[in-house]
């Protein structure tokens, strides 16, 4: 992705333009009324970046969020930095308090720079000055001090841009293990209904097991945005089983999604940086030592997915993700399409349809070819039903399956890794400058 540095006339322009814009919108404007800008405090000679974008959209919503009358709106992306401007009908001061309360909410929202102007063209000014970037005493001081260097304080914006978009996409990874447990029915597999053909675990204990990867998946992320190499990621991954163990009490919760979530966010991080496409920088690392991990299994396996591959030749995580994630794609396509249907549960039926056509080596463990089979046959079945029958007959193959002990538990981690691939998908929307990106 290529980044675009603009100079000095360029900003000059990009105020006119902005005060020219805020005329306008104000020229109707009454009594109690007033205009709200939003633009980026960012250091240097780039302003515009897909990390700039994510801090800025949720600045955006969060405006949005706050309840105020908006009578008018108009949003720019240009290279000189994001801009939206809202003509909201409310008095200006209570505005700029509660926008104030926003710039002040979380580290990275110090970037933030929420204009407050009523009609006639007056600005108000915050009621506390802004705090420095670096050493937290009032910006007004440094700056008038040169306190600090414009190096330093390009460092200190980078790593609040590094750290809240690696928060976002570790708050979209765990949203999207608590959207694949919450989803019913699941046959076979924990759901609210049931524990499915699980004695040793429940909704809460995979609750537990999320929350406790919420670090390591932040960490993923920061790690891609470095350009990791697999070594790297591995090791945090293996820091980040004992996290799950310690929380689960030892039960095997999300093994695989470790793996296959930590690659996932790695290339989401790599792709902020430098554009591309996500799942082709994860199917990159995977594939540095996929060949070489799968003929140590093949030797010696030591885990049951290991004790598959070596009887059935089924490759798992491993393949999955050296081969580019085509059935967690699978999955969020058929998602998405229940979704823009309109059709009940549309989690469950992509979770069907999953089932219906995926290797699963958790099956190939517990039930062996014929296991695997029968779920394939059966979802098959299913998916082919008209629509209105499809959910009942979930709920009695999910009998069947826990009679037989019989648990898709890779479906499941493709459901999971489709919700995070379809977050990813909208958070990534417009974060890439010129249109033509690959997002997924």
């Amino acid at each position: 992705m290529k980044s675009y540095s603009v100079d000095l006339e360029q900003m000059l322009e990009a105020r006119e333009r902005r005060v020219v814009i805020q005329n306008k919108m104000l020229e109707d404007a009454g009594t109690g009324q007033c205009l709200v800008c939003l633009t980026m405090n960012i250091a240097g000679d780039v302003k515009r970046t897909p990390m700039t974008r994510m801090l800025f959209n949720a600045g955006a919503e969060e405006m949005n969020s706050l309840g105020f009358r908006i009578l008018k709106e108009f949003s720019l992306d240009e290279v000189t930095g994001s801009e939206a401007f809202w003509l909201i009908d409310e008095e200006g001061a209570q505005v700029k308090a509660m926008l104030e309360k926003v710039e002040d909410s979380f580290s990275a929202a110090r970037l933030y720079d929420f204009d407050v102007i009523v009609p006639g063209g007056s600005k108000l000014s915050r009621a506390e000055g802004r705090r420095c970037l670096i050493c937290d005493t009032y910006a007004a001081e440094c700056a008038r001090s040169r306190r600090h260097g414009l190096e330093e304080v390009k460092r200190a914006t980078a790593d609040l841009l590094r750290g809240f978009c690696a928060g976002k996409l570790s708050k979209a990874a765990h949203d999207s293990l608590l959207d694949e447990l919450y989803t019913t029915p699941k046959p076979g597999l924990v759901d609210m209904n049931n524990n499915g053909a699980h004695s040793d675990m429940d909704v809460p204990l995979f609750e537990k097991s999320a929350d406790a990867l919420a670090s390591y998946f932040e960490d993923a992320a920061l790690l891609g945005m470095d350009r990791c190499g697999i070594a790297v990621l591995r090791e945090r991954g293996i820091k980040a089983e004992k996290e799950m163990f310690a929380a689960t009490g030892g039960v095997n919760t999300h093994k695989g999604l470790i793996y296959s979530m930590g690659l996932l966010l790695a290339g989401m991080g790599r792709a902020l940086i430098e554009g591309g496409s996500c799942v082709s920088h994860a199917a990159d690392l995977a594939c540095e030592d996929a060949e070489i991990r799968l003929r140590e299994t093949l030797a010696a396996p030591v885990t049951n997915g290991g004790a598959v591959y070596k009887t059935y030749g089924a490759r798992g995580a491993t393949g999955e993700a050296a081969a580019g994630f085509p059935d967690a794609l699978y999955c969020m396509e058929r998602l998405a399409f229940y979704r823009d249907n309109g059709c009940d549960e549309p989690a469950a039926l992509a979770l069907c349809d999953s089932m219906a056509s995926l290797e699963d080596t958790n099956l190939l463990h517990r039930g062996g070819r014929e296991g695997l089979g029968f779920v394939m046959h059966e979802a098959a079945r299913i998916s082919g039903m008209p629509a209105g029958e499809r959910i009942e007959a979930l709920k009695v193959l999910d009998g069947e399956l826990i009679s037989r002990s019989l648990s898709p538990g890779g479906s499941a981690d493709m459901l999971a890794l489709a919700f995070l691939l379809d977050r990813w998908q909208t958070l990534s929307a417009d974060l890439f400058a010129d249109g033509r990106e690959e997002r997924i």
